[in-house]
């Protein structure tokens, strides 16, 4: 459901934003015509973007929890700001108003794909900060290896390509590159466990062999 819902969030960012530029083109170049047309036949376009947004946007955000990034709540902010001002720079054809909003759209745009207010790396790696590889404790696997590798592949192709692809470099949404994880045995068990953020927890959907033949496998990513 989580991927699900990025997915969703996404999609009404991208579509808020092409809409909010087409109008904001329109009234840039005195189509006013053409606008007021556009504004009447649409006229439920951008509430409903609007509130799908804020409802997407807020259900990721309580993922994180206590442990959500500063960008986030920014965003959020920003877009409750937008969604007046333009409907207000439409409605009096306000062409400052209309600019306004579309970079506050782009910016919050370009700050969720980058996880930075200042579009920086060093900002972006704090969110990794807390994470669940703190709680790692020691296990001992039993079993034969080969056969948990082979069972890790299995659940690693089922659960976790979607985000990290099948060589661990995906990255989607932000998902760590698994070929250059630096965590130990104990951490990847920790994290696969307990999730975070978009990722979810594993440790009511999988069974601790499960889990640790996940663990395992993913060495073989590196």
């Amino acid at each position: 459901m989580e991927i699900g819902m990025l997915h969703t969030h996404v999609l009404v960012v991208t579509l808020f934003l092409l809409f909010l530029l087409f109008k904001t083109i329109l009234l840039l170049v005195n189509k006013k015509e053409l606008l007021t047309t556009v504004r009447t036949k649409f006229k439920m376009v951008d509430p409903i973007l609007g509130v799908l947004m804020l409802a997407t946007g807020g259900y990721l955000l309580s993922l994180y929890g206590s442990t959500a990034p500063t960008y986030l709540w920014v965003k959020l902010v920003i877009v409750i700001i937008i969604i007046p001002i333009g409907i207000v720079a439409f409605k009096k054809e306000n062409k400052a108003m209309a600019i306004i909003a579309l970079l506050l759209t782009f910016y919050i745009y370009g700050a969720s794909e980058v996880g930075s207010l200042t579009f920086s790396k060093e900002e972006a790696s704090t969110t990794t900060e807390n994470n669940p590889a703190q709680y790692a404790e020691e296990v001992m696997i039993t079993g034969d290896k080969v056969q948990l590798i082979k069972t890790g592949e299995e659940i690693y192709l089922a659960e976790c390509k979607k985000c990290h692809g099948v060589d661990g470099k995906k990255g989607l949404f932000k998902a760590p590159d698994l070929s250059k994880s630096k965590l130990g045995l104990y951490e990847r068990i920790a994290w696969i466990k307990k999730g975070k953020g978009v990722m979810p927890a594993y440790a009511d959907e999988l069974r601790n062999t499960e889990i640790e033949a996940v663990a395992l496998y993913l060495d073989k990513l590196k």
